[in-house]
């Protein structure tokens, strides 16, 4: 199978992690794509929520996204969430299968500062979703990396219906639609009451459930 991977904090879960991932999951022909919540982030802070309140939370949203699956294998972890050990743990469960991980122009820009980058490119392929105001600079240390891998979402569906595709390495930049939406911005519109935003970002059954747990309200 082809899996896309969607990692995070999902503090909470939004469209603009649903609505990529979707996106995602069409433009690649995946067979399935997960979205998978971090418990100790290496590189943000740690989430107001629990880990249970998240997973509940995520459940709710991907109801309405049946091509979306949920993976907690990180939630299950102790230390920090390191990408590149979770990747590693699913090609040793899942040798025969192809991962596709997913992340935002801004997270390519820092890829250097994540622990074992460069062994990223022998265990999945960079999903690479465009956002304005990130592009990577000819004197960042992946820019040679990015410039000999990167291909569109068709010439990498073309290597493998061609027979050419790598299990490992490509970088696929994806245009997606713009979300107008952050979990730092819906946490701050949950505190001040600005329930207009909070409709239009979250699932409605999320938005009951922050409500009835009374969360991000301090």
């Amino acid at each position: 199978m082809r899996i896309g991977i969607l990692g995070g904090t999902f503090d909470p879960v939004h469209y603009g992690h649903l609505r990529p991932a979707a996106e995602v999951w069409q433009q690649l022909q995946l067979d399935q794509l997960w979205l998978m919540p971090n418990n100790i982030p290496p590189h943000k802070q740690q989430a107001s929520a629990s880990a249970e309140q998240r997973l509940t939370m995520l459940q709710l949203a991907a109801a309405h996204f049946p091509q979306l699956t949920i993976n907690a294998v990180e939630l299950e972890r102790t230390t920090l969430s390191y990408s590149v050990t979770t990747l590693q743990q699913l090609r040793q469960k899942h040798p025969q299968d192809m991962f596709y991980f997913v992340m935002g122009t801004d997270s390519l820009v820092s890829l250097t500062s994540w622990q074992s980058w460069h062994e990223l490119f022998n265990l999945c392929h960079l999903v690479v979703c465009y956002r304005d105001g990130w592009q990577l600079q000819a004197d960042n240390p992946l820019y040679g990396e990015w410039q000999q891998r990167q291909l569109s979402p068709a010439q990498h569906l073309a290597n493998i219906r061609q027979g050419r595709g790598k299990n490992s390495g490509d970088i696929i930049m994806v245009d997606v639609a713009p979300q107008p939406y952050s979990s730092t911005a819906l946490r701050k519109a949950i505190a001040t009451d600005d329930w207009q935003l909070c409709k239009e970002a979250v699932p409605t059954e999320v938005l009951d459930y922050i409500l009835a747990q009374q969360l991000y309200r301090n």
